[in-house]
């Protein structure tokens, strides 16, 4: 059975992020350290909200990076 709804939310350090799986067991992220809870939240968490647009797309050929 697929669950519906929204995913849990996790918000850190003034952004929230929504779990990739509706099974992720969320740690007390104030207790980790804020490396541990970066870590964390790259492997189990996606940001929410709106993206900025890429600063770089209207130069197309005009720089390329190496």
């Amino acid at each position: 059975m697929k669950r519906r709804g929204p995913k849990p939310l996790v918000e850190f350090d003034g952004t929230v992020y929504s779990c990739r799986s509706y099974k992720t067991e969320i740690p007390d992220l104030k207790a980790m350290s804020r490396f541990e809870a970066l870590q964390w939240l790259i492997s189990n968490t996606t940001p929410r909200g709106h993206s900025r647009p890429n600063p770089l797309a209207g130069f197309k050929g005009a720089i390329t990076i190496s």
